[in-house]
């Protein structure tokens, strides 16, 4: 049997085995360039690279394989192909080099083109980042499942049966896509959509293009192939035609990056192109009693699946023939009976003994996860402060933060226009303050705001000497040096500034960051000496601002712009956002960390831990699709009949179903015990009785939580 479809759950061995199916192919002495592996995103490449390291002495034949995700194969094939495809795919010059399109660059262009119109969604009460990322939304999903961004609104309105007014927005955000659109196409820039569009509608089904696939891809290897979108499986279906070998994987449960464009039954219509279907349910991994609680719940929030498989929306089935069979007690997946405390800070302290409990036992921090629907700045301070006396550290992961809302880079920013008075920015002295208390180390905030009342009185846009002795006495006089290194090099930031001509280009903002933290902010006595975290924040900062700037100079958009203000001023607006995005993954450093993370983030990155803790199990958040207007995961899908109209029966059922996957998955990435907590009162004081405790409830037979007498 030459191609195999490998399914089962995580944990079961399917990517090790595609990883020595790639180390068998080097070492029989195939040529490497003919092998392609193909995976959802970069972080899941490590164990293909890892396997190429240890057998690289032994290689007879040269070349590398290609190991990339649907965004660097496009990618680095629309570019190969662009003399060809350019005219045809509508750019205005195919003569010039296209400039591919980041996350925030993509935000800022179509700002430009949505800000005069933002009054025309008001009756959506969107935040401008949300709003914005919405639209790009659509358009992704749209090229992802090949069809013109000309169809979003029809789609969109054909399944909607509320109030006539939101038909009106779907055309005005599909106006404002075609208009972006025709921005990218006429200066030669790619966004994401532009770029898959382009691959899937000008490239793929070309016969030069199919002459290449025959020639360059005799293997394939794809891995999680249920986390692409269809346009990834199309390819693989052609590359299926004419390979020689194919090994292509699915988890189940499995379609969690639903929201970017992730479409199972896609994945699964290319069972018909292999020789063979292997199931694996043995996880190598999980818990087995953990493994019986988590197929619980899921049974308990798929009843269709109990029935043999019932179609939601003629989109979602149920396959209870694929469920893992219990074992062991599904209360003994519990680390304790279930923790509850009437308020939201009697949970977190809950939490925290927990964790102090088992890192006292042996456990290392970095084989703990605390997960819930949502993860607030509030839970993230909470447990640092609560677990730094006991030496352990804790890592969050929020790619849906804006990079504005960290206190490093707002420190960063102030700083920035303490060097350019120029700018003519004010700056609040509660801004210095807090700009202060994280760039000094063990400087606080009330301290700091001492400091700061005085600099401003001395100058409002300087930070100005400070020799008053009344002052640092009072402050301390530990924090005179770093406050003076500041100062001098801001000062002497300024004076260089200054003596830059008008034809001079001044520093780029990325190296003026970066030669800021290297020279003050990372040495001793500065509040990121030795900060890991610190580190990696202001890492995609300069990352981010660079390739905003690249993109400038490379389109030939950059006179008369002056893109370090630019940068913070769209910065300051949250509309450069660390959003996640398919080409985009979290940074996770590999240190001995509680890791801090959305629940759904969680999976979506493949990540397994010991001991879960899951927090807040009475909110909604666990259950109910966060608010988009604009965008639809399943609406704007390739399974779905346009004309029909989306119920509120699609809304329940699909919900239920993406629950009951997640937390089947979850415990699929559990090898020890889950802690589960909640609280009477949320965080903002608000009483909720969400369907997960209720499930929880039932699966381990604990008594509901009582109401209190009115």
């Amino acid at each position: 049997m030459n191609k195999v479809y490998l399914v089962g759950p995580a944990g079961t061995g399917k990517s090790t085995r595609l990883a020595a199916r790639l180390g068998q192919l080097v070492e029989s002495n195939i040529r490497p360039d003919r092998i392609l592996v193909l995976v959802p995103q970069q972080a899941q490449a490590r164990i293909f690279r890892t396997e190429l390291a240890q057998i690289k002495g032994t290689r007879k034949a040269r070349g590398e394989p290609t190991i990339t995700t649907i965004y660097g194969l496009a990618q680095q094939h629309v570019s190969l192909f662009y003399p060809l495809i350019a005219e045809r795919a509508g750019f205005s010059d195919p003569q010039r080099e296209p400039v591919l399109l980041n996350v925030e660059a993509a935000q800022y262009f179509l700002n430009q083109i949505l800000a005069p119109r933002l009054a025309d969604f008001e009756d959506l009460k969107l935040y401008r980042p949300r709003l914005l990322g919405q639209i790009l939304d659509s358009m992704n999903k749209a090229a992802e499942c090949g069809f013109g961004l000309d169809e979003i609104a029809t789609r969109l309105g054909a399944a909607w049966s509320g109030e006539a007014q939101r038909i009106v927005s779907y055309r005005r955000m599909q106006e404002i896509a075609l208009a972006f659109r025709a921005f990218c196409l006429q200066h030669s820039l790619v966004d994401f959509s532009l770029l898959i569009d382009t691959f899937a509608q000008q490239l793929l089904h070309t016969q030069s293009y199919r002459d290449y696939i025959i020639a360059h891809y005799r293997h394939l290897l794809a891995d999680n192939i249920e986390e692409n979108p269809p346009v990834m499986h199309d390819f693989i279906a052609e590359v299926m035609k004419t390979c020689d070998t194919a090994l292509l994987v699915e988890n189940d449960p499995g379609g969690f990056r639903l929201f970017l464009g992730a479409d199972v039954d896609s994945a699964q219509a290319l069972r018909t192109t292999c020789d063979e279907v292997v199931r694996l349910d043995t996880s190598f991994t999980a818990a087995p009693e953990v493994i019986a609680f988590g197929n619980s719940l899921r049974r308990h929030f798929s009843p269709a699946a109990e029935r043999g498989g019932k179609a939601v929306g003629g989109m979602l089935r149920g396959r209870s023939e694929d469920a893992a069979p219990e074992q062991g007690s599904r209360g003994s997946a519990l680390g304790d009976a279930p923790g509850s405390a009437k308020y939201w800070t009697g949970m977190v302290d809950w939490v925290v003994n927990h964790i102090q409990e088992l890192v006292g036992q042996g456990t290392h921090p970095r084989e703990i996860a605390v997960l819930a629907p949502y993860v607030e700045d509030v839970l993230r301070f909470e447990l640092m402060e609560r677990l730094r006396p006991a030496g352990i550290r804790v890592r969050t992961v929020r790619p849906s933060r804006p990079l504005y809302d960290h206190p490093i880079v707002r420190m960063l920013v102030t700083l920035t226009r303490l060097a350019h008075p120029e700018w003519d920015h004010a700056i609040a002295t509660s801004d210095l303050a807090r700009t202060l208390a994280v760039s000094i180390a063990g400087l606080d905030v009330a301290r700091a705001q001492l400091i700061a009342d005085a600099a401003m009185k001395a100058a409002p846009r300087r930070l100005m000497p400070l020799d008053d002795a009344a002052l640092w006495q009072r402050v301390g006089m530990r924090f005179y040096e770093p406050y003076s290194v500041i100062q001098k090099r801001l000062a002497g930031d300024e004076d260089n500034m200054a003596l830059t001509s008008p034809t001079t280009q001044a520093i780029p903002l990325d190296l003026y960051w970066q030669q800021f933290y290297t020279d003050v902010l990372s040495r001793q006595g500065f509040g990121l000496h030795e900060d890991l975290d610190g580190g990696l924040v202001v890492d995609k900062l300069i990352k981010s601002a660079r390739g905003f700037r690249e993109v400038f100079e490379h389109a030939g958009l950059a006179d008369g712009v002056d893109i370090p203000q630019e940068y913070i001023k769209t910065l300051g607006e949250d509309i450069l956002a660390a959003q996640y995005a398919p080409e985009r993954e979290p940074d996770i450093a590999d240190d001995d960390a509680v890791l801090v993370m959305p629940a759904h983030t969680y999976l979506i990155n493949n990540f397994t831990s010991r001991y879960q803790f899951w927090l807040d199990i009475h909110s909604l958040g666990w259950y109910e699709r966060v608010y988009q207007p604009l965008t639809h995961p399943y609406v704007l899908s390739r399974r779905w009949k346009t004309g029909r109209v989306w119920t509120e029966e699609d809304d329940h059922r699909s919900q239920q179903e993406m629950l009951g996957k997640l937390l089947s998955g979850l415990t699929y990435h559990c090898a020890g015990k889950v802690f589960v907590a909640s609280s009477e009162y949320s965080i903002s004081g608000q009483e909720e009785d969400g369907p997960l405790a209720r499930a929880i409830q039932r699966v381990i037979g604990a008594p509901r939580r009582q109401q209190e007498p009115a």
